[in-house]
């Protein structure tokens, strides 16, 4: 090689390093929010000793919704209960939770007082029963203000004053001096949606906040929560035994029996394609437009004792399509596609659940 086709090689891997130099690095995904590992939930007592929750995994991105579906005794309301610690006594508390990058399960009583409102909250299922009666609603959220901010009194009821309007509580600042049982159940709903947002969470969980309202109130309280989701950007964990509910809010659906998740991926998977036969049955049973007059299919039997659970899949005794594989092991939750996991052995056909029962 020629003395200027030596400099001429050289030239060209100058540039070719400033280049990458100067390349802008490839960007790095955020971590989840939300990281849940192998979470199990043991109820020990003296008279009982059941596990109620069998090595769930799920995470969760800021802005994202997840619904938990399933019939009441599936374990949901466990789940997310154990995201805030909120089990009762004799319960013991297995594998990993980890919000915005603190270990739920590590932390003292006093550290967990501190991430309840702040980086996570709750509205309950029943806000007649989760507000003390013998204060009104203004002071019992202006005092979770208070407890997790230095604000004034006045500061702490302008707030809550700002929370029930965007709720859209009518004549919000009256309000403010009502007690829950003056409220009607579908401001009382907002209400406890107010409570919930009054720290500014970055998760928050909805435990079946429209079970308990008629399907007007509960259509106006579900577009209330997506929108609040959407412009305060939390990341929301919503539980109902609704599929139709789900359709409304999700963005990803985890359907829960017997304490492990059967089927979970995208809500645009799960309701045109579902793979496992216990979600098929779930979204046979609820009443649709598309088809009038058609007959509803429900599941036949109950889902089992969470004592004397089957020893292969637990929904084989009620399943329309088992095979003799279903009641010898528990089958493994198999990811099928992208984001999309299933707990059946007929998972690997590819086949939907509609076209292997006919």
């Amino acid at each position: 090689m020629t003395l200027a086709a030596t400099l001429a090689a050289q030239e060209s891997a100058q540039e070719s390093a400033q280049e990458s130099e100067q390349a802008p690095a490839p960007a790095v995904a955020p971590p989840p929010l939300v990281q849940v590992e192998n979470l199990r939930v043991r109820i020990k007592t003296p008279d009982v000793d059941v596990t109620l929750l069998h090595g769930l995994n799920f995470s969760l991105n800021q802005g994202e919704v997840l619904c938990l579906v399933g019939e009441s005794g599936s374990g949901k309301s466990i789940t997310v209960r154990s995201l805030l610690r909120l089990l009762p006594p004799g319960a013991i508390v297995e594998g990993s939770i980890i919000v915005d990058g603190i270990d739920i399960l590590a932390l003292k009583p006093a550290q967990l007082r501190a991430v309840r409102g702040p980086l996570i909250a709750i509205a309950f299922q029943e806000p007649a029963t989760s507000f003390d009666p013998a204060f009104t609603i203004g002071y019992q959220i202006a005092e979770t203000v208070r407890a997790h901010e230095q604000v004034s009194w006045a500061d702490a009821t302008r707030r809550a004053q700002d929370l029930l309007e965007l709720v859209q509580v009518p004549s919000a600042k009256r309000r403010l001096d009502a007690y829950p049982h003056e409220l009607s159940g579908g401001l009382r709903q907002r209400a406890m949606i107010a409570l919930a947002l009054s720290c500014r969470p970055k998760l928050l969980i909805a435990d079946e906040p429209t079970t308990a309202l008629d399907a007007t109130v509960q259509i106006q309280v579900l577009l209330l929560l997506r929108e609040l989701q959407r412009e305060l950007g939390m990341a929301t964990v919503f539980v109902t035994h609704d599929v139709g509910v789900a359709c409304e809010i999700a963005d990803q659906v985890a359907v829960m029996y017997s304490g492990r998740f059967v089927e979970m991926g995208p809500i645009e998977r799960i309701i045109d394609a579902p793979r496992h036969p216990y979600t098929a049955g779930l979204l046979g049973s609820v009443v649709t437009p598309d088809v009038p007059g058609a007959r509803l299919e429900p599941i036949p039997g109950a889902p089992p004792d969470p004592t004397a659970l089957p020893p292969g899949c637990s929904f084989e005794p009620r399943c329309r399509v088992a095979r003799p594989a279903c009641a010898q092991a528990m089958p493994a939750f198999t990811q099928i596609a992208p984001l999309h996991q299933v707990r059946c052995v007929l998972a690997a056909s590819g086949a939907a659940m509609g076209d292997i029962e006919k």
